[in-house]
């Protein structure tokens, strides 16, 4: 019975000895420990919000802008939200007909000419 003892010892620590290395390590200098699941919020946060803007849908394509405002652009007198820089460069092939589209919540500060 005596002689088990120290066996058992010896293998207890041959699995702990891994376990208590790996636990002792630190990380390098620069390198990301965050999930991928907050580092992908992280990246989501918007950089406009609703408040910002004057209107409530995208007018290029008609998505409501809640889902998130990616590109915003001046428009006589108004602020207008985007969810892409590519729908903002669509606005601009008929602008008139796309702000009518804009729901628009407010009379613009600046006049138009």
């Amino acid at each position: 019975m005596t002689r088990k003892l120290p066996a058992i010892s010896v293998a207890i620590a041959a699995l702990l000895l891994p376990i208590l290395i790996a636990c002792n390590q630190r990380p390098k200098d620069g390198e990301n420990h965050l999930s991928p699941a907050i580092e992908s919020k992280k990246a989501v946060r918007p950089r406009f919000t609703q408040n910002e803007v004057d209107n409530q849908i995208d007018p290029s394509c008609m998505m409501p802008l809640i889902a998130g405002i990616g590109d915003t652009l001046h428009y006589r007198g108004y602020v207008l939200g985007f969810c892409s820089k590519e729908c903002k460069d669509d606005f601009f092939k008929d602008p008139v007909a796309n702000l009518r589209l804009a729901k628009i919540r407010k009379i613009p500060t600046v006049s138009r000419p």
